[in-house]
């Protein structure tokens, strides 16, 4: 149907056209925000989307592996929104920080929260090994 006789028919129905707009996959691809790196939490009290010890942490551990701050959106969600959340962003890498977040994706990587690893040393080996993943996955 060419968009011409489209617009007739809403128009004839009393149907405003942008209640029927039609989004190419291109154009939602563009709506995205882009980044290397997406970090996602639940929220919490020690939360690293906060200016902190924990933020300052998590982006030593990321500069660790070649990720400046500007290459990297730090997000704190409700874990039912993980989908929507991802939906949101165009991100080669997502690192999940909770225990409440899973995902199957290739480019999604679990590992401990910051808040985690620095009152538990032993959890810093384990997520230098997620890290390093990333990191791989980046190049």
């Amino acid at each position: 149907m060419s968009e011409a006789l489209r617009s007739r028919y809403l128009e004839a129905l009393g149907v405003p056209g942008f209640l029927y707009a039609e989004d190419k996959l291109e154009d939602l691809d563009a709506k995205k925000t882009s980044t290397l790196c997406l970090v996602i939490e639940t929220q919490n009290s020690r939360s690293f989307c906060q200016a902190g010890k924990y933020q300052d942490f998590l982006l030593k551990m990321l500069g660790a592996i070649g990720l400046h701050q500007q290459d990297v959106i730090f997000v704190s969600i409700n874990a039912d929104d993980l989908s929507r959340t991802l939906g949101q962003y165009n991100a080669k890498t997502v690192l999940l920080m909770s225990k409440d977040l899973k995902s199957s994706s290739e480019q999604h990587f679990i590992a401990h929260h910051p808040s985690e690893v620095l009152v538990n040393e032993k959890l810093k080996r384990e997520t230098w090994e997620v890290l390093k993943k990333i990191k791989a996955c980046l190049k």
